[in-house]
C-alpha cells in the first residue's frame, strides 16, 4: 500500500487491491469484532420505533433480491441495508471510530452484507470489503475533520458512514478505479444528517441513509454513472462545503501506515459514546455516595460532550442518551447504563431527576473526548472525586471477547433464543465459505 498523488487515486488503488490482500490477524479479528457488535445491537433494536418505521416503508416497495433483512425476509441490497443499518443505529449502541467520530461498522457493515449476498460474493471477499470501508471512512474523518463536522451541526456518521458504504460496495461490485471514483462523488453529494437531529428517531435513520445511498452510489457507477471525482481532495467540495472556514479539511490519504480499525470503540453503554467516560467515573463513586444528600454534582468534560450530549433534562429514552445529566444518575444509582435503562420508567423516576438536575457540565478544551473529571458536593461530608483518563471500551482501556459475548448474548437471546449462541459463533469466525447463508437463515427468524 503506498500513496498516491490524489485521494481519488489514493482509494482507487487501495480499494481495487483489496480482494487479494493478506490482512494482519488483528485487523480480522478486529472486522469480525465489528461484525459481532453491529448484528447484536441491530437484532437488540426489534420494535424500536424508527426500526418499524423504516422496515414498514422499504416492505412496501416490494424489491427482489438476495439481500437478507434482519428478522425479516429478502429484498434488493439497498433496501435491506437501510433497514438493517437503521436498526442498528437505534440503541446508540454501535462502535464508535473516535478519530472520527463517527459509528463506522454499522452502515459499512450493512452495506457489505447486503451487497456481498446480493452479488454471490465469498464471506472472505465481503470481510475484505468491510475493511476497505472502513479504512477510507474513518481516514477521511480524521485529523479533526469529523471534529469539526459535529461541532457544526453535521453528523459526522451520514458522512463518513455514506462513504465507507460505498467503498464496501463498490469493492464487492468490482469497480475499478474510475469507478471507484465516480461512485464517491456520487456518495459525497448524498451525505447527510443534523446533530440537531440527536435524541430522535432521525439519527438511526442517518446511519440507514447512509448505507443505502453507499449501495446506491455504487450501482450507479457500476451502470455508467459519472460524477465528480475529485470531492474528496483536500482543496475539495466536500471539505469547502462542510468546513466553509477551513479549519479542517480532508488531508491526503495514506493506507500504508497503520490500521484504523485496530483504534475502533465498542460501547460497553447504550448512550451516546461521550457520556461513557462521565459514566464510568460516576460509576466509580456510586458506592461512596449511596445515601448521601448530593448539593451538586460538577462534571468537567470536553467541549462536545455538552454540545452533542448535553440535553438538560431529557423527557424520553432517546434524548436520555444524549443527557450527561441522566447518565450520570443511572450510573450513580447502580444502574448498568443498557438499552432497559433508558425507558419512560427511568427517565421518569423522581430520584433519579433529583440527581439529573444538579449535575453541572462544565467545559474543558484540554480534556480529551473520552476522559471526563467529576466531583460530588453533599450537603454534609467532604466531597467526592474521580477521573476517568480514558473511558472502558476504547482501544487503550478495551472490551475482550467475553465482554463482547455477553453483550452480544444479552441482546440476542431474548430474540433468538439457542440460536444466539450458534449466530454468536458464526460471526465471530466470519470468512470461512457458507457461512453467510447460514447467518441470513437464522436472522430470516
Amino acid at each position: 500500500m503506498t500513496a498516491t498523488h490524489t485521494n481519488a487515486d489514493a482509494i482507487g488503488q487501495f480499494v481495487t487491491t483489496i480482494g487479494g490482500r493478506n490482512f494482519p490477524l488483528e485487523v480480522l479479528d478486529a472486522a469480525r469484532m465489528a461484525l459481532v457488535d453491529s448484528i447484536g445491537v441491530a437484532i437488540g433494536a426489534q420494535g424500536e420505533g424508527a426500526e418499524a418505521a423504516v422496515r414498514s416503508v422499504a416492505a412496501r416497495w416490494g424489491t427482489t433480491g438476495q439481500a437478507q433483512v434482519i428478522l425479516g425476509g429478502k429484498a434488493t441490497a439497498a433496501a435491506a441495508a437501510l433497514v438493517n443499518a437503521t436498526m442498528g443505529h437505534c440503541l446508540d449502541y454501535d462502535d464508535t471510530h473516535v478519530g472520527a467520530i463517527a459509528h463506522l461498522s454499522n452502515p459499512i457493515w450493512a452495506a457489505a452484507l447486503a451487497v456481498g449476498a446480493n452479488e454471490g460474493a465469498s464471506e472472505r471477499d465481503i470481510l475484505n470489503a468491510y475493511i476497505a470501508g472502513f479504512e477510507v471512512g474513518a481516514r477521511v474523518g480524521g485529523a479533526k475533520f469529523g471534529d469539526a463536522l459535529n461541532m457544526r451541526g453535521l453528523h459526522s456518521t451520514g458522512v463518513f458512514g455514506c462513504l465507507g458504504a460505498t467503498v464496501a460496495a463498490s469493492a464487492l461490485l468490482g469497480l475499478d478505479d474510475d469507478g471507484v471514483a465516480s461512485a464517491l462523488g456520487a456518495a459525497a453529494t448524498q451525505t447527510s444528517g443534523l446533530t440537531a437531529s440527536f435524541g430522535t428517531m432521525s439519527k438511526p435513520f442517518h446511519a440507514g441513509k447512509a448505507a443505502l445511498n453507499g449501495v446506491l452510489s455504487a450501482e450507479l457507477a457500476r451502470d455508467g454513472f459519472v460524477s465528480a471525482t475529485d470531492l474528496l481532495e483536500e482543496d475539495g467540495g466536500l471539505a469547502k462545503a462542510l468546513v466553509q472556514d477551513g479549519s479542517a479539511a480532508i488531508q491526503p490519504l495514506d493506507f500504508s501506515q497503520h490500521w484504523e480499525l485496530t483504534r475502533n470503540t465498542y460501547k460497553p453503554y447504550a448512550a451516546c459514546l461521550l457520556t461513557h467516560p462521565v459514566i464510568d467515573a460516576a460509576r466509580a463513586l456510586a458506592d461512596q455516595a449511596e445515601g448521601r444528600d448530593i448539593a451538586e454534582i460538577h462534571v468537567d468534560v470536553n467541549p462536545a460532550c455538552i454540545k452533542l450530549a448535553g440535553k438538560p433534562s431529557p423527557t424520553t429514552g432517546l434524548e436520555g442518551k444524549f443527557s450527561t445529566a441522566f447518565c450520570t444518575a443511572l450510573a450513580l444509582t447502580g444502574h448498568q447504563a443498557t438499552s432497559l435503562d433508558f425507558v419512560a420508567e427511568r427517565i421518569n423516576d423522581p430520584a433519579l431527576q433529583n440527581i439529573v438536575k444538579r449535575v453541572r457540565l462544565s467545559p474543558d478544551k484540554s480534556m480529551d473526548l473520552r476522559s471526563a473529571h467529576m466531583r460530588i458536593d453533599f450537603i454534609n461530608g467532604d466531597p467526592l472525586e474521580a477521573h476517568t483518563d480514558m473511558a472502558r471500551g476504547n482501544p487503550d482501556n478495551p472490551m475482550d471477547w467475553d465482554d463482547m459475548r455477553q453483550k452480544f448474548m444479552a441482546m440476542v437471546e431474548p430474540v433468538l433464543g439457542v440460536g444466539a449462541e450458534n449466530l454468536f459463533n458464526l460471526l465471530r469466525n466470519f470468512g470461512e465459505d457458507g457461512q453467510l447463508e447460514k447467518i441470513n437463515a437464522l436472522l430470516s427468524r
